[in-house]
Parts: structure tokens; C-alpha cells; sequence
């Protein structure tokens, strides 16, 4: 049975949306989003004196879940599908730390704004449990945010990454770590282990985790940026 949709309220339409995934923990993938009004022109182009209005609820996960795929469907060469690399040290642009900034005070988190050497950035203050929030959906939607205001009118698209008490790095390692965990499950029952829906960035790291493993090959199924991650034993040769 679906959810209920819930409404939001805010000045714009994005930060309806970032509510929203703040308020139900949730990726932007994972909502079902339907836009009621839209809010007018202001600051950076997006805040407005209307205010915008949307519909929104999580995305179940067994919708449009596919079934686990078999053995004999293992792609020819390990890894094949895997996700696009995901482009690091790029230039920040120079108006991000003021956006993130002015975000924040509306948020009424006082922090400090760092570039790191990778080109992160790195929010520094107390509210940072705050600013993570469950399962990294706050960072996720301040992100979400601050990219689409950079993004606006713009030709060529920008991409920044928010970071805060390092739990990017954290998320990476958890991640890894239960890759390889898995991996050793699909190798010793011999049977294909599936693991959550995940975005484009969760899912590289998985493949990358397991790319050298040649006891096992990683694929993407579904459709869509939000997808499963299979994991599959090689059968053994003769």
C-alpha cells in the first residue's frame, strides 16, 4: 500500500523539495513529487514572496523491483555497466561557500566554510549533526540545493560536494566495507546477493570495491538514477 503524499511549504520549489527530504529522510531518487505551486523570483534567482507548494512521499522499495536475475545472466566481463566516473577535483565555483553560507543562516546554523585539496566543501561548526541528518539525507538535500541554484541559466553544469565532520568518508568506508562482506557471502553460498537501491555515486564505490575481486562480477539493474546492485559469483571452471 503507497503512502499518504504529505504537503511542504517553502519559498521555492527546491527548498520544498529539500525539506522534504529532510523531514522524511529520503533522497531525492526515492520521492514521489508532485509540484502544487511555484514560487516567485528573488534571491539567487529562486527565493520568491509566493510561496511555493508541493506533494510529496517516499518511494516504495519493492516498487518496480525486478527479480533477482540468474547465474547464466553474469555479464561476459567483470563489472560490466559500471556506473560513469564520477569527476573529482573540479574547480569550485567561486559563489558556492557564499550560497552555502546564506543557506545555513536560514537553517540558523552558524559554521565556518573550507575548500579542502579535492575540492570539497567542508562545513566546520557544532551544528554538523545537524546539517548531516538521517543517513546523510540534510547534507544530501543541502547539496541538492546549492547545486541547482549553481546550475541555473547555465550551459555547461557545475557540481560541488558538501562534506561535514568527514562523513562522506565515513559513508564511502561503511560502504566499502559491506561491499566486501557481501562479496564474501555471494562467494561461499555460491548465490547472487542483492543490496538496496542505491545512486549513481554509492554505486561506484561498490563496483570499485569489488572490481579486483575476479571471484565475482557487480552489475546495476533497474531503471532510473536510483538502482539495485548485484552481486554474483563467477562459476567455478572445470
Amino acid at each position: 500500500m503507497k503512502e499518504e503524499y504529505t504537503e511542504f511549504e517553502a519559498k521555492t520549489v527546491d527548498e520544498a523539495i529539500a525539506t522534504a527530504m529532510r523531514t522524511l529522510g529520503s533522497t531525492f531518487e526515492r520521492l514521489d513529487i508532485k509540484v502544487i505551486s511555484e514560487g516567485s523570483k528573488g534571491l539567487f534567482g529562486l527565493v520568491g514572496t509566493k510561496t511555493a507548494k508541493i506533494l510529496a512521499r517516499p518511494v516504495s522499495d519493492q516498487a518496480g523491483a525486478l527479480p533477482e536475475p540468474e547465474l547464466d545472466e553474469t555479464p561476459s566481463s567483470p563489472h560490466q555497466g559500471m556506473e560513469p566516473e564520477i569527476r573529482e577535483n573540479t574547480p569550485v565555483p567561486e559563489k558556492a561557500p557564499m550560497i552555502i553560507s546564506e543557506l545555513l543562516k536560514r537553517m540558523d546554523i552558524s559554521s565556518e566554510i573550507k575548500i579542502r585539496e579535492d575540492g570539497i566543501i567542508e562545513i566546520i561548526g557544532d551544528g554538523s549533526g545537524l546539517i548531516i541528518g538521517k543517513r546523510g539525507a540534510t547534507l544530501d538535500a543541502l547539496q541538492f540545493i546549492v547545486n541547482r541554484i549553481l546550475n541555473k541559466d547555465r550551459s555547461e553544469p557545475v557540481y560541488v560536494t558538501i562534506d561535514t565532520e568527514s562523513y562522506r568518508q565515513r559513508h564511502m568506508d561503511h560502504l566499502r566495507s559491506m561491499a566486501f562482506k557481501m562479496g564474501q557471502k555471494a562467494r561461499s553460498t555460491g548465490q547472487s546477493v542483492s543490496l538496496e537501491r542505491m545512486n549513481p555515486y554509492d554505486r561506484r564505490i561498490i563496483h570499485l570495491a569489488l572490481k579486483n575481486d575476479s571471484r565475482v562480477n557487480t552489475k546495476s539493474i533497474g531503471d532510473g538514477t536510483f538502482k539495485k546492485i548485484v552481486i554474483v559469483p563467477r562459476k567455478a571452471s572445470k
